[in-house]
């Protein structure tokens, strides 16, 4: 880290002069904070700072945080502000605390989970990286854990199911027909997954799933990529009812190919955004 001090950080996040490290370049951290440090207390633009180190690598796994005096100092808190930071980033282990040693860095690769992925999305952006591999894992991995529940499904059907999963297709379908939030969008796409999901009585597929389809919607490009052609999503849903309807492991090949090509076209699409 750069030996130059962040100065001005007030109680609130909203009023602070912009807390300053020696880490990522403007750029970089002018992209998180878009994302993490818009609102919310001096504690939430703290941990925001923190873990932008940590993501970016301007610490690296292993090293050791400065005494708490100096770390506040270089960010422009006071010591029970950072504490509730660090106490937050070692929840979610981003951090240990080591007896005598203070705060050691983890890797966040080893020990993290998804809900740091648009954060890394953000930085790696900001680096002009890109954000192509991300997105093609994340869409691959998406479309495994489908295809897992399908064949789950073939194995334990419930037509019956297919009727609430309508429902919220229909849903998902009249809200499209407006003009909706993006916000509304996620909620009823994620309605329709959670649903089928309900219908495959298997909670670890559902657990497992989840936070991929969180993360997808999380990601400004992909989100806006996926819902491009309303109407596919759409007769892609109605597909999936009649599937359930009569359900068939010799159609799951086939099911995967085509959503191996609609996520093709969603890449291409994040790639000309």
């Amino acid at each position: 880290m750069s030996a130059e001090g962040p100065r001005g950080a007030g109680e609130r996040a909203d009023h602070h002069e912009g807390i300053r490290t020696g880490g990522p370049p403007p750029e970089a951290r002018i992209g998180y904070a878009r994302l993490r440090m818009s609102e919310g207390t001096a504690v939430d633009a703290c941990e925001a700072a923190i873990r932008a180190w940590i993501l970016s690598g301007e610490v690296s796994p292993g090293e050791r945080l400065p005494p708490e005096r100096r770390l506040a100092e270089r960010l422009g808190v006071n010591r029970t502000t950072l504490r509730g930071a660090l106490g937050r980033l070692a929840s979610a282990r981003l951090l240990t605390v080591r007896q005598g040693s203070g705060y050691v860095v983890q890797d966040y690769r080893r020990v993290a989970g998804l809900e740091l992925l648009p954060e890394v999305a953000a930085l790696a952006e900001a680096r002009g990286d890109g954000i192509r591999p991300i997105v093609r894992d994340l869409l691959e991995v998406r479309r495994r854990l489908a295809t897992m529940a399908l064949e789950r499904f073939a194995a334990q059907p419930d037509p019956a199911a297919a009727d609430r999963v309508e429902a919220a297709v229909d849903r998902f379908a009249e809200l499209m027909r407006g003009e909706p939030e993006d916000e509304e969008i996620v909620e009823a796409d994620l309605d329709v997954i959670g649903v089928f999901l309900e219908a495959t009585g298997s909670a670890v597929l559902g657990l497992c799933l989840n936070p991929v389809s969180f993360v997808v919607q999380a990601l400004a490009p992909l989100r806006e990529a996926i819902y491009a052609d309303p109407d596919t999503n759409v007769a892609a849903y109605r597909l999936l009812v009649l599937w359930m309807r009569h359900p068939s492991r010799d159609a799951i090949g086939p099911v995967a190919a085509e959503l191996e090509k609609r996520d093709a076209r969603t890449l291409e699409r994040v790639e000309g955004a």
